[in-house]
């Protein structure tokens, strides 16, 4: 079963088109999208309550204030973890478009409609043959990035060569995207060594976090390519570039002194 999570804060205008495009994507692989409101002050919230009204794979998870896409993540991650407890998806058992050998997984993408939802069955795909996690990658040959500015261009690529060079993951060079694929198997066994926030970044350094708690968890991580289209972002970035920078900084030093809860995190 394919889960998708979607965090979100003040998207209002992207999801329909970036919903639209999931569908139109996964037509047919059963899935089920949980996009988590993270206290959105705009209309996000009727947006996606319209949704799951109108298509019963559309889930809502709704955070009463904003806390972060690390917050955000956890919640989505608790939430689909829960429900394939109890129930294993959606589907009927004899839906005859779900496969029983194909392995549960979670893809997370960002919900401003700037990743293209072509990925999605590339990165499924990756994972019912073998892979534990995908990564969707800028920096792998066809991987491209258009319409960021030259600060977060920076940002990005020296993210990945700082990581890279301190907590070296084969397979990844795009340690900050936050398009990937993850077995489900290795959430769960991340949630129970780091309990159910496994991420405790309260920026985007996050995604790296996340990376670096369940990367050695993954017996095979790859990557596929990317074109990421940041023009088509609606509305102002919501990143803090020196509270990001920070966050990778205390990753590292987390990373190599085994002390994931001791450093208190930056601010969003």
């Amino acid at each position: 079963m394919l889960y998708i999570v979607l965090p979100a804060y003040n998207e209002d205008e992207a999801l329909p088109d970036l919903l639209a495009d999931i569908e139109q994507n996964c037509v047919s692989i059963p899935h089920l999208i949980v996009v988590v409101n993270d206290g959105s002050t705009d209309r996000t919230q009727d947006v996606v309550h319209k949704y799951s009204l109108m298509h019963n794979n559309v889930h809502e998870v709704n955070h009463t204030q904003n806390q972060g896409l690390g917050a955000a993540l956890n919640s989505g991650f608790q939430y689909v973890l829960n429900l394939n407890n109890q129930n294993r998806g959606f589907l009927p058992e004899n839906d005859v478009n779900l496969k029983q050998e194909d392995p549960d997984m979670v893809i997370t993408l960002d919900a401003d409609n700037t990743q293209p939802a072509d990925r999605i069955p590339l990165l499924y795909e990756k994972i019912c043959t073998g892979a534990d996690l995908v990564i969707a990658s800028r920096y792998v040959q066809g991987g491209e990035q258009h319409g960021l500015s030259l600060g977060r261009r920076v940002l990005s690529w020296g993210a990945g060569r700082v990581m890279h060079y301190f907590v070296p993951i084969t397979g990844v060079r795009d340690y900050s995207c936050g398009y990937r694929a993850y077995r489900l198997s290795i959430l769960a066994e991340g949630t129970r060594l780091y309990g159910p926030n496994i991420i405790q970044s309260r920026n985007f350094s996050g995604m790296v976090e996340l990376l670096l708690k369940v990367a050695p968890l993954a017996e095979h991580v790859t990557e596929v390519p990317l074109k990421l289209h940041y023009e088509l972002k609606k509305g102002a970035s919501k990143m803090r570039i020196g509270a990001t920078i920070w966050g990778y900084v205390q990753l590292i030093y987390q990373m190599k002194c085994q002390r994931w809860s001791t450093v208190e995190w930056a601010e969003e």
